[in-house]
This record gives C-alpha cells, sequence and structure tokens, in this order.
C-alpha cells in the first residue's frame, strides 16, 4: 500500500443513540502491542461501561470485538469503516454505557460504524504516504532557498536544526527524491548536502 489515512496522537467524540452514550475513541499505534496496552488501558478508564468494543489495523495485522454486543454488531461493522476509508496504524474504541433501550442486530451495526465513521469525519485525520526520509545541510546564508526548495518539491520538513550550518530532516514520495536533489542544487549552487536515510511513511502536505 502506497499510502493510508491515520491520526497524530488521540481523538474522542461523545453520541448519544436511543439513550445509549456512546463514546468513541481513536488512537494511533504502531504496533499490535502498542494496540493491546491502549486497549487495556481504554478499558481500565471506562470499567464501568457496558461494551468496550474494538477494532484496529496495524499494516498486514487486524483485530475486532463485540465484547459481549451480538456477534457481527460491533466490532467488524467497525473494522470495515476503516477499511472503507483507508486507515491503518490505528484503534478505533467505542464505549457503550446501555441506556436501557435495545437497537436490535442491525441499530448495532449502525450505530458502531456510524460513530467510527462520524469520528472519522471529525478527526484530523493525515495522508501518509510511502517515501525517503533524507537529511539536507546547507550553509545558514541559504536556509531559506533550501527551505524554498524543499517546499517546493512538495518534501515535508519534520525538523529543523541550527548548529555549525542549517540542517533539515525531511521526507518526500520515493519518486519525487531525485527531484529534490536537483532543485536543492539549482537552489544553493550546488552547495547542499544530501544524506539519504530510511524509508517509511510519512505525513505528506496536501
Amino acid at each position: 500500500m502506497g499510502q493510508y489515512f491515520g491520526i497524530e496522537g488521540s481523538f474522542r467524540t461523545r453520541e448519544t443513540i436511543e439513550k445509549s452514550v456512546f463514546i468513541t475513541t481513536l488512537v494511533r499505534v504502531e504496533t499490535p502491542e502498542e494496540a493491546s496496552a491502549e486497549l487495556k488501558r481504554l478499558r481500565a478508564e471506562f470499567s464501568d461501561a457496558t461494551h468496550n468494543c474494538y477494532a484496529y489495523v496495524v499494516g498486514e495485522y487486524k483485530k475486532s470485538s463485540d465484547d459481549g454486543e451480538p456477534q457481527g454488531t460491533a466490532g467488524r461493522p467497525m473494522a470495515q469503516v476503516l477499511e472503507m476509508r483507508g486507515c491503518d496504524y490505528m484503534l478505533a474504541v467505542v464505549t457503550r454505557y446501555f441506556g436501557g433501550v435495545k437497537l436490535g442486530a442491525a441499530g448495532l451495526v449502525s450505530a458502531y460504524s456510524g460513530c467510527v465513521a462520524r469520528a472519522l469525519d471529525k478527526a484530523a485525520l493525515k495522508k501518509y504516504v510511502s517515501g525517503i526520509f533524507f537529511t539536507v545541510c546547507v550553509p545558514y546564508s541559504l536556509a531559506g532557498a533550501a527551505e524554498k526548495a524543499l517546499a517546493a518539491a512538495g518534501a515535508a520538513v519534520n525538523a529543523r536544526s541550527w548548529e555549525s550550518e542549517a540542517r533539515f530532516e525531511a521526507a518526500v514520495a520515493e519518486e519525487k527524491f531525485q527531484g529534490v536533489i536537483k532543485m536543492l542544487a539549482d537552489a544553493t549552487s550546488g552547495r547542499a548536502s544530501v544524506k539519504e536515510g530510511r524509508k517509511g511513511y510519512f505525513a505528506c502536505k496536501e
């Protein structure tokens, strides 16, 4: 997969459906172990809830649970929403405090999938693309020109430092990397030093 949509940190919404309170929590998780740890923390936070249903996806690893709701009415519909929205590295937990009105199977599917969909609509999702991380070093006098070149080339600058020279930690889509090198060379008269690093996903600017 060349791209996915994800969240930085966490996001939470709360709504009432047929007298039951539904609290949806979205959390970024990098590994299945981290997903399990976050799930444990949220279950402790909402230990008095009727249900803590969840779904998460971390690359090829996917898992979901109805947590006591009728089979197939909560976890799976939540997972389908994450999949349809192209989400990855994300844990979604929908906590329910039962309000006395039974929703039926169709109503439960609608409630749980809808809670996740609405939370995703409101959360500050970012588009992550596969690319190359790299470091750029230039003399202070050329820092502005280098940063403008990086922006023009579509690179994302993740960090800046100012020591013996200006240093930028950046990332760009793999197919644009050679273009970045050329634009930096043109903007700095060949004085930019570019060091290629690891490949991975980064949040791109749209």
